[in-house]
């Protein structure tokens, strides 16, 4: 009376064999890595896991590319922690261009993203074996012999495939990260113009002309600044207005005018900004620059007279 519930149970574990369903349990296996977070950080976390972030995402990606049976265990092991280094590197492309902050967190949410598509298409693969194949493990395909009694010689094939297709995948994720835009880094301070860009030297006519500039601070807490506008033209340099101290907030942007007088002379000059920094050891520095020159029939004499 206990054969025929023998035999149901003994057909429920034949059907979960480590052979039929073994990529479902190497995403069980990454699902499981975020309990290393209760694992203190150091070598022990590194040694639980490294292995599983090194060998997961490959295994499951030479499994959805049928490429299971056809290496030995040396080269299935090879390409798998090559694999699972490319999909590391390309889900840190993936979040960049999300602009999603990388974080062991969020990497590891996209990894899993990952796997879980790869694990339904190694799962559609094994479910498309003939019933009369035997299923074999990864570490049992050395020298598996085929109908005609060879041993596969396709593991070189998929070794060059796959360090091709890793090579296509960081190049893609390399040009979507190129072609992206960017937002400014944090913590940096910026003097440039903000009007029209002029192109060559600027004519300055009798009333003199104002160019518009911005500073925009993106840095945290106020910082204090000296702005200086001088000219050159004959050699020397000449101050165009009084030095400025100015305080900046953080995160902010001041935009302001600077009024340029009428050159003296017929000579180009140029026309220097420069914004320093006040208070440290060793200040930073920003300029910008233009070249003016007094309208044609306003100059005076030619040559450059300070």
């Amino acid at each position: 009376m206990s054969d025929p519930p023998y035999r149901r149970h003994q057909g429920s574990r034949l059907r979960y064999r480590w052979p039929d369903a073994w990529p479902c349990y190497l995403l069980a296996a990454f699902a499981a890595l975020a309990l290393t977070a209760l694992v203190p950080g150091g070598p022990a976390r590194a040694v639980l896991a490294v292995p599983v972030l090194l060998g997961v995402p490959g295994a499951l990606t030479l499994g959805a590319a049928q490429a299971r049976r056809s290496v030995d265990a040396t080269a299935f092991g090879a390409l798998a922690v090559m694999l699972s280094a490319l999909w590391l590197a390309f889900a840190t492309l993936i979040l960049t261009v999300g602009k999603v902050r990388i974080s062991g967190a969020s990497v590891y949410v996209c990894l899993l993203l990952v796997c879980c598509a790869l694990t339904a298409a190694a799962q559609r693969q094994l479910r498309r074996r003939p019933p009369a194949e035997p299923a074999v493990l990864p570490a049992d395909v050395l020298s598996v012999p085929d109908e005609t009694g060879a041993a596969p010689k396709r593991g070189a094939w998929y070794a060059v495939g796959g360090v091709l297709a890793g090579t296509a995948l960081l190049a893609g994720g390399a040009l979507a990260y190129a072609s992206a835009p960017h937002p400014a880094p944090a913590g940096y301070a910026w003097l440039a113009w903000s009007g029209a860009k002029a192109n060559g030297v600027i004519a300055v006519g009798a009333q003199g002309i104002t160019l518009p500039f911005e500073i925009t601070h993106r840095e945290p807490g106020p910082t204090e600044y000296r702005l200086a506008a001088t000219w050159t033209g004959d050699g020397q340099a000449h101050a165009l207005a009084a030095p400025r101290t100015l305080r900046v907030s953080g995160d902010k942007t001041v935009r302001a005018t600077l009024s340029i007088p009428q050159p003296p002379g017929a000579c180009a000059y140029r026309i220097v900004l420069t914004l320093t920094e006040l208070g440290p050891a060793h200040p930073r520095s920003w300029s910008i620059n233009a070249g003016v020159r007094a309208s044609r029939g306003t100059g005076g004499p030619a040559g450059c007279a300070s």
